[in-house]
């Protein structure tokens, strides 16, 4: 009898009548005929218990991510899975506690996200400046538990040269911009080795993120952008990920298995005295 009572405490709510009897005729081994209408049943029972774990899974993975303290835990946790599959630099760091947590709904994308379904997700911020190197910026989706859009920003280091400069003149007060002016110079770097391995090409690192994300492969796209009125073509998947375009470029990536018609993107872009990093279900330009 233990075993049917087992499968009667996995059928919550169901007859408990018709579950024990399934449950003895499947695990009663000497039984020789089972009626149709048992037959039925038992079908049912086992089906009934089928539908409820999985719902059970579901709901646990959802319920695991049900807070903001939550989704920071699982943001650093998988972070450092993807330093592990080699996604990231291993010195990328997130300087905690979270700086600050964003909730976001559920909800469907415009046109110009291509109707992309947005699940409810938690974006984790961790700031840099004050020593920390790094800016982070890190969407968990709570009903799978992976990082959906990543966006990280590295600091040069004084051993990091410029590849190129700005300068503007700009008044010595700002609340006082009529009065006494300065030469500012602004910095340009290209240290993304300190967010994406050197060596990663866009091939091996988009079959890396499929392989995270649960798809079976991946495809580079020409880009059509509405806000920008602008068209440019897909890299070369053998070159190198940090020799991307900067310059209001981002590459779409249809990914097998991901929502239809729906692309991803990665993005590289050069801010004074830092670099960017974007990826994932949105860009940055626009």
């Amino acid at each position: 009898m233990a075993a049917p009572m087992k499968l009667l405490r996995a059928m919550n709510g169901i007859h408990e009548e018709d579950v024990v009897m399934a449950g003895n005729l499947y695990f009663n081994k000497e039984e020789k005929t089972v009626p149709i209408r048992t037959k039925r049943l038992l079908t049912l029972a086992i089906a009934a218990v089928l539908m409820l774990s999985l719902s059970i899974m579901a709901y646990a993975a959802y319920n695991a991510i049900s807070s903001p303290q939550a989704a920071e835990k699982v943001a650093l946790e998988q972070l450092e899975k993807w330093k592990e599959l080699g996604l990231l630099s291993p010195e990328v760091t997130a300087n905690g506690p979270a700086a600050k947590i964003l909730e976001s709904e559920e909800r469907t994308g415009s046109e110009y996200w291509y109707g992309r379904l947005f699940t409810h997700s938690y974006e984790v911020r961790f700031y840099g400046g004050e020593g920390n190197k790094y800016s982070l910026s890190l969407t968990v989706d709570t009903l799978s538990g992976k990082l959906k859009v990543v966006n990280i920003e590295a600091a040069a280091d004084e051993s990091d040269l410029p590849v190129s400069e700005f300068t503007e003149e700009m008044p010595v007060d700002p609340m006082d911009p009529e009065g006494e002016r300065q030469t500012v110079t602004y910095y340009f770097y290209e240290n993304f080795d300190d967010i994406i391995p050197a060596d990663m090409t866009v091939d091996r690192f988009c079959a890396l993120l499929a392989d995270y994300w649960g798809f079976s492969g991946y495809r580079l796209a020409d880009t059509e952008d509405s806000f920008y009125q602008a068209h440019w073509s897909a890299v070369n998947g053998e070159s190198l990920l940090k020799d991307m375009p900067t310059e209001n470029y981002y590459l779409t990536v249809f990914f097998d298995g991901d929502q239809e018609g729906a692309p991803m993107y990665l993005q590289l872009d050069k801010f004074p005295g830092r670099v960017c990093f974007a990826l994932g279900t949105r860009h940055l330009v626009g």
